[in-house]
């Protein structure tokens, strides 16, 4: 963490997982501070591919900087309507409506979100509900067994707590022109979402994989990151009517565009805690260049709408790429 906030005591006062920490973590009321590079974020996405409609939105706090950051990318047809805006925040938020056209809202905790989303173009309305349970990876893998494996030094560019959700999304888009509506479309996809707060060092990052990979019956989620040397990774497989798997390792190879940078098609070998294999192919089908620039260098992500291929199973979803280039 950073060098004002001890590291063993927010270890030690950490609790389990509860409604509670749907909502925003005051830190500055639990430590009297924020930490440097404090970061708290909300993500949702949806794939609607008969609508040919794709939807990924981020809400990110950064406390220690009186400000937050919105993301919203809508794929129609082809067609990006992408939105970003920085709201100033004097103080902790009470709700997720502090933006005039995207704004969020937990109709119940750990199982039903709703974000809205309006412009000059289209009117988006969506409700996102729980396809499977929350899972909190750090219930399995305890923060000081990290510590112990991964070194302090990696905590103070990525300590997240961090929890998932697959997601059915539905809800409705219009499509508007000069302010009229003159299409409305039903949609219906599977989604995803994620919540993470802590310390987040975009740019010392060297590189990730995070995948959602969504079927008619699973999903396949999971995270490879690259830094200090070392590659933290991990991961879960919800199934219907069965346990949670959770994956161990994960071997990534990617082929990218002439600029040896942008993916267009991925194969990770999945490693679960038995010892049991499985191959997962991603090819991208829009992807989403997203640049983060710092005074040390710049963050490269690539949000990947993509087709997944699995055990001779198709599904859709998201596969972000992320790398970091240092001065």
């Amino acid at each position: 963490m950073s060098k004002d906030i001890n590291l063993e005591e927010l270890i030690k006062n950490r609790t389990s997982m509860s409604e509670k920490d749907e909502y925003m973590h005051d830190f500055e009321k639990d430590l009297g501070k924020f930490p440097r590079y404090h970061n708290e974020s909300w993500y949702f996405n949806f794939i609607d591919r008969p609508n040919k409609v794709y939807f990924v939105t981020r809400l990110s706090l950064h406390m220690d900087k009186n400000k937050s950051r919105l993301l919203l990318l809508l794929i129609v047809d082809g067609k990006d309507n992408s939105y970003y805006n920085e709201v100033t925040l004097e103080k902790m938020p009470t709700n997720w409506e502090f933006d005039d056209k995207l704004k969020y809202y937990c109709i119940k905790p750990m199982d039903e979100w709703r974000v809205k989303y309006e412009d000059k173009k289209v009117n988006l309305d969506i409700t996102f509900k729980g396809r499977f349970p929350v899972f909190n990876l750090a219930e399995v893998e305890d923060p000081k067994t990290l510590i112990e494996k991964y070194g302090e030094e990696l905590l103070k560019i990525a300590a997240q707590e961090h929890y998932e959700q697959p997601m059915i999304a539905t809800g409705t888009l219009e499509l508007k022109k000069r302010g009229e509506i003159y299409e409305t479309q039903n949609i219906k996809g599977f989604g995803h979402r994620d919540h993470s707060w802590g310390i987040r060092k975009w740019v010392q990052i060297d590189g990730w994989n995070w995948v959602s990979a969504q079927f008619e019956d699973e999903t396949i989620n999971f995270v490879k990151s690259d830094l200090l040397g070392k590659s933290p990774q991990s991961g879960v497989i919800y199934s219907k009517g069965k346990d949670n798997v959770i994956i161990e390792k994960v071997e990534v190879r990617t082929k990218t565009k002439d600029d040896g940078k942008t993916p267009v098609s991925s194969t990770f070998i999945l490693m679960d805690k038995k010892g049991n294999k499985r191959t997962l192919e991603s090819n991208t089908i829009f992807s989403k260049y997203l640049p983060l620039k710092s005074r040390i260098g710049i963050t490269e992500i690539f949000e990947q709408v993509a087709i997944f291929t699995c055990d001779g199973k198709e599904g859709d979803g998201i596969s972000e790429y992320l790398i970091s280039t240092r001065n």
